[in-house]
């Protein structure tokens, strides 16, 4: 696979020149939908194109973008959209299928196929992920469920030899072009062929390399790489800099080929001679026996409804924290950081150990009985009893602990658009570059098969099996109001899978009990504890006071320099408040 690189920053003409960060340029869309609908007696005395910038320069650089969302005009309601995801150019793209009239999930298909793109390190259509998509108007929420599975010729013996050796073994069946037509089907306006080369232009047209796929091509300069990865990222013999300018047409090629090439055509044969080549054991008919699921979320109720995926993504464990954390009241002015940083630690700590326990529920039937508890307000009691205000137990304190092995990168878009559809989406290859095999076409594929556990790790409910998805820490996030159509939404995800938990439950801690302004919730001092070993992460920007404190309580803390990147939007009544955290170096080219 040879891609076509310069060295020098160079800007494609047909590249849009307008402020990635600029919401104010939304187009205004008109809905027929009767502004009772979904005013729902809001004040609607406001001016037309009304946008309030606010930016907040902290360690963390955050940017807020308020939109005034309801404009009336005559008998109609006109609406703006909002998209963010973890590169400009893929939100630009987003932003543009809203203005072009496309439907929220039209606009997160195409910036979700955009980053697989232009962070090819992260995600992309030899990966899978997580879709939740709701409707204000039907009041129904839906998972499109596309991470990978096992092939079925894998056996677990087979992993344990060298798997960097064998890095074939690594490689699940790739679910991301499948689960994202799938989500097309159910909400989609635009043409899928029209959605898909908007996507694929990018490839074609070229794009610049950012700091944070630089930073990725460097740290795997060493290994064991196929020709094909070398002259990819390593045209030359040198790493790809950031501002280099490539272009991968055969990628955009592959794209508009369409779905059926991918998963029954002559893709698929490439995808399998490549696996087999570095010693895997995929077929065509695992590939083209790949579905993805649609069903409802799991919810739980924290002054909202709070929406995640069921298992076998860790979603369940969100809702365990913020059950545990409802009884401790936090955010109240009268609580000392020291003690609300370990409160949350060691809600989180407990979370993520009983979160250790799950796997796919089609495989194993105690998941089922295990999410219930981790559900269950009475249950979080219970754990909120064996927690100590003195001092930090190990995670075995609360759950047997299983190997837990989340994804270390992760892609993330979410869309509030006019259509009223709040969408969400976290999308992976596992781990940076995931099993570093890309095909003649510029495939690169996942290695999500290392999300399972096998006899050198902790069994439990998820084990190796022929056609089973892995434990996943991606969490796509949506809000929505408990009682009525009217109040707050909210869409949150997270570009790190390890973290996701954490960095998603800070924000929502803070910005849900007392309505508190949601930038607030994105200002430093983060944490994450660590199961194994047990260590509780900080990042660079947390108070050395408020470690020092966590300290005396007995936590072995661990400074870092980043531990979460957190997007989030939220709807209240007829404001859009869109959150771009920036601390990511794939923010800036």
């Amino acid at each position: 696979m040879r891609a076509d690189v310069s060295p020098e920053t160079k800007l494609n003409n047909n590249q849009s020149s307008c402020n990635y960060k600029s919401f104010g340029g939304s187009p205004q869309l008109t809905d027929n939908t009767p502004p009772e609908d979904f005013t729902c007696d809001w004040q609607r005395e406001h001016d037309e194109d009304t946008v309030a910038f606010s930016r907040t320069h902290a360690s963390i650089l955050t940017t807020v973008v308020t939109l005034f969302l309801i404009i009336s005009v005559a008998s109609q309601v006109f609406i703006k959209g909002v998209l963010l995801s973890d590169h400009e150019r893929c939100t630009a793209l987003g932003q543009k299928v809203l203005r072009d009239g496309g439907s929220s999930v039209d606009a997160a298909v195409v910036a979700t196929l955009c980053l697989g793109v232009v962070n090819p390190h992260v995600s992309g259509i030899g990966g899978g992920g997580l879709m939740l998509v709701h409707d204000i108007h039907k009041k129904e929420t839906r998972v499109i469920n596309f991470q990978e599975t096992a092939p079925y010729a894998l056996k677990e013996e087979m992993l344990h030899s060298d798997l960097e050796l064998k890095p074939g073994l690594q490689v699940g069946v790739p679910g991301m072009f499948r689960g994202l037509h799938q989500a097309h089907k159910l909400y989609g306006r635009m043409s899928w062929e029209d959605v898909v080369t908007r996507a694929a232009d990018v490839a074609r047209e070229g794009f610049n390399v950012s700091r944070g796929l630089a930073e990725a091509i460097v740290t795997v300069k060493d290994e064991k790489l196929s020709g094909h990865f070398r002259s990819m990222f390593f045209p030359g013999g040198r790493a790809l800099l950031p501002g280099s300018f490539v272009k991968i047409p055969r990628l955009a090629e592959v794209m508009e080929a369409g779905l059926s090439d991918f998963y029954n055509g002559s893709l698929s044969q490439e995808i399998v001679d490549e696996v087999r080549a570095h010693g895997g054991v995929l077929s065509r008919e695992d590939i083209s026996n790949y579905s993805a699921e649609v069903g409802p979320p799991l919810e739980g109720l924290y002054q909202f409804k709070v929406q995640v995926p069921p298992p076998p993504s860790v979603g369940a464990a969100l809702i365990s924290a913020l059950n545990i954390l409802e009884g401790r009241h936090v955010t109240e002015s009268n609580r000392t950081a020291d003690d609300a940083y370990h409160w949350i630690a060691e809600s989180l700590k407990a979370a993520l150990a009983m979160a250790s326990g799950l796997g796919d529920p089609v495989y194993d039937s105690s998941v089922t009985q295990l999410v219930s508890e981790m559900l269950s307000k009475s249950h979080a009691n219970v754990l909120r009893q064996m927690m100590s205000d003195s001092h930090a137990a190990p995670p075995e304190h609360y759950s047997t602990l299983h190997s837990l092995q989340g994804e270390k990168v992760a892609g993330q878009v979410v869309v509030m658009g006019p259509d009223d559809l709040t969408v969400s989406v976290a999308s992976s290859l596992s781990r940076p570059f995931g099993s570093r095999i890309i095909t003649p076409s510029g495939v690169l594929l996942n290695s999500h098969i290392l999300g399972f556990s096998w006899p050198n790790k902790t069994q439990g409910p998820n084990s190796v099996q022929p056609g089973k998805r892995p434990l996943s820490c991606l969490m796509p996030v949506l809000v929505v109001p408990a009682w009525h159509t009217c109040g707050t939404f909210m869409a949150l995800s997270n570009s790190d899978g390890d973290h996701s938990l954490s960095g998603i439950a800070q924000v929502l801690i803070k910005a849900l009990p007392f309505h508190t302004k949601i930038n607030s919730s994105l200002f430093p001092g983060r944490l994450h504890p660590w199961l194994q070993p047990n260590t509780l992460l900080v990042d660079s920007a947390f108070p050395q006071e408020d470690v020092q404190a966590l300290h005396v309580k007995g936590h072995i803390v661990q400074r870092v320099t980043t531990l979460s990147v957190v997007h989030a939007i939220q709807r209240e009544n007829d404001i859009i408040k869109a959150i771009e955290d920036l601390h990511s170096s794939d923010s800036f080219i």
